[in-house]
């Protein structure tokens, strides 16, 4: 049976990630690589057979480029009341992540949702003042219908659904957009885990508290703040395969994953990854006895996927007798061995080798390094003064009651991890 993902990508970062996504997923499927069911996150034309993602994509308007009639979108803003578009002689920014797409996928129109009020400049983009977390959620409100259709549609073209796999920008006013998407899908799929990945760095503290207190709190979903660390192209690389399941197992699912990683409504985790994995003449049993691989602290949960290293590279079967087979089955019995028995552990791999390349990926639930996480955050959110912030926050319904909501909501995450620490 198929067991569907649909991908959300909101925010021109995590469309630039995003477009890798779909890249990566194209060369696997042309290389008939059969570790992937390409139906989780395809479905498929009866007659030509051409794929087309399960995914919705919602951006500024200009980002778009061949996937949308570009002249069509100009002719309905100007014949939707509502626009505040002045259409003029704008210089279009060819810096799109659209140009980067190599996939011969087609995605659907409903797939698609530009945003026709907010244009991108690489440049200097600070005249749409798109900027904000509130200035997000004003923004569903105009186009929940929309959104929501789009998602019905995503939604009946699946049989058995996982979940949902989300990209989305952290530090402007895509990151409170997406959390109103999630309050959404929290509302129309209980059951079904939004796996939230915030893509971007902490130049916006008060975006990025926002959108986690959102998704950890009030949704309980597994979040992951991916900032920084990785260029584009490794970044959907480690997203892709952290949430990569056997395609041949029935035991373990995205639901179950979410469930097993986050107990205790735990739903902050960490985005690990080693792209690439060299071992230099080592096996992996030499490498991971000589490198702190994980740096783990106090873990509670984690889930690795290790590709492109072979049975021989795994260890010296002349010095020992281990009866352990695959590269999943070694990073297992590591990590028992260094952190003990009652962390959930979930391990998968495959010997075959992505662009030359052997990695490993993985998501963890690692208590101190949530606690220093948050540590961080709210000390720097006490330090704001509300009356010293943009009016812009005020005049878009942030006042300074949720300000200090805000920071009771921290603080109280702050003291639970506190208490997992004694």
């Amino acid at each position: 049976m198929v067991r569907e993902i649909i991908t959300l990508q909101i925010g021109n970062e995590s469309n630039n990630v995003g477009t890798e996504l779909w890249n990566q997923l194209d060369i696997e499927q042309t290389h008939n690589n059969t570790l992937i069911d390409y139906n989780t996150y395809y479905t498929y034309n009866k007659k030509t057979n051409i794929p087309s993602p399960r995914v919705l994509i919602i951006d500024y308007r200009n980002t778009f480029g061949y996937l949308l009639n570009d002249d069509e979108t100009n002719i309905n803003s100007l014949n939707n009341n509502n626009s505040s578009i002045e259409i003029v002689n704008r210089q279009i920014d060819n810096n799109f992540w659209s140009k980067n797409l190599k996939t011969n996928a087609k995605f659907h129109s409903k797939s698609l949702i530009p945003l026709t009020d907010y244009w991108y400049y690489s440049t200097n983009n600070q005249d749409n003042q798109f900027d904000i977390y509130p200035i997000g959620q004003q923004i569903y409100k105009k186009i929940s219908d929309q959104v929501e259709n789009s998602l019905h549609y995503l939604l009946e073209s699946c049989d058995s659904l996982q979940g949902f796999r989300c990209l989305y920008d952290i530090n402007n006013s895509f990151s409170g957009l997406f959390t109103s998407i999630q309050d959404y899908l929290y509302d129309e799929c209980p059951k079904r885990p939004v796996w939230s990945f915030g893509i971007g760095n902490k130049s916006s503290l008060l975006n990025l508290s926002l959108s986690l207190i959102q998704s950890i709190n009030e949704n309980q979903m597994p979040t992951i703040p991916c900032l920084n660390e990785l260029d584009k192209y490794n970044l959907s690389l480690s997203i892709q395969h952290s949430l990569l399941l056997s395609s041949s197992s029935s035991t373990l699912t995205l639901d179950l994953l979410a469930d097993s990683l986050c107990p205790m409504k735990k739903n902050f985790l960490n985005l690990f990854s080693k792209i690439p994995l060299n071992l230099n003449d080592k096996t992996l049993f030499n490498y991971l006895e000589l490198d702190d691989l994980f740096q783990l602290k106090k873990p509670i949960g984690c889930h690795y996927f290790i590709r492109g290293i072979e049975q021989k590279q795994l260890y010296n079967q002349k010095l020992y007798n281990f009866n352990i087979l695959t590269s999943a089955d070694l990073i297992s019995t590591y990590l028992r061995e260094q952190y003990g028995t009652k962390i959930f552990l979930s391990t998968n791999s495959s010997i075959e080798k992505y662009n030359h390349m052997s990695f490993i990926t993985g998501l963890f639930n690692d208590d101190e390094y949530s606690l220093n996480f948050f540590d961080y955050l709210f000390n720097n959110i006490k330090k704001i003064n509300y009356k010293r912030l943009s009016k812009r926050w005020e005049e878009n319904d942030f006042d300074e009651q949720m300000f200090e909501q805000l920071i009771n909501n921290l603080n109280t995450l702050h003291e639970q991890y506190q208490l997992n620490m004694i």
